[in-house]
């Protein structure tokens, strides 16, 4: 009966270690992706942002700072993703975005009418990235 006891609570303990590193020692989420397209050399890119502090520009990754990933991951897109929105461009883009996230994908133009506020923060985000970190 004790070995039993025994042999149980040696099953729980490693099934609790399992469990804990499982949890622990999965890669981080990507918070979105945003592809730049556009009229002026060197406006295309590709970054993905990602949980664990890096962002993926093309094929390489490098450290996020604080600052730029708090902005990251407060971004809000779910209006936009889930309604696929695709806003018009206005008459001179420069740049267009395709932004994919895990509620939708949705797109705009940087002269795209009635551009909110969170969208103009991400040009913003995205040009600091692709400009500073990227390089």
């Amino acid at each position: 009966m004790a070995g039993r006891r025994a042999r149980g609570a040696a099953s729980i303990a490693a099934l609790a270690i399992a469990v804990g590193a499982g949890a622990c020692g999965g890669p981080a989420a990507d918070l979105f992706q945003v592809i730049r397209s556009g009229t002026i050399p060197g406006a295309d890119i590709t970054l993905t942002p990602s949980g664990d502090g890096t962002v993926t520009c093309g094929q390489r990754s490098h450290e996020l700072p604080d600052k730029l990933l708090l902005t990251a991951e407060n971004f809000d897109f779910t209006y936009q993703a889930k309604r696929g929105e695709a806003l018009a461009s206005g008459p001179h883009p420069v740049y267009t975005y395709v932004v994919r996230t895990p509620d939708g994908n949705f797109s705009f133009s940087d002269d795209s009418p009635h551009l909110g506020p969170e969208l103009r923060a991400l040009a913003a985000w995205t040009f600091t990235v692709a400009t500073k970190i990227c390089r």
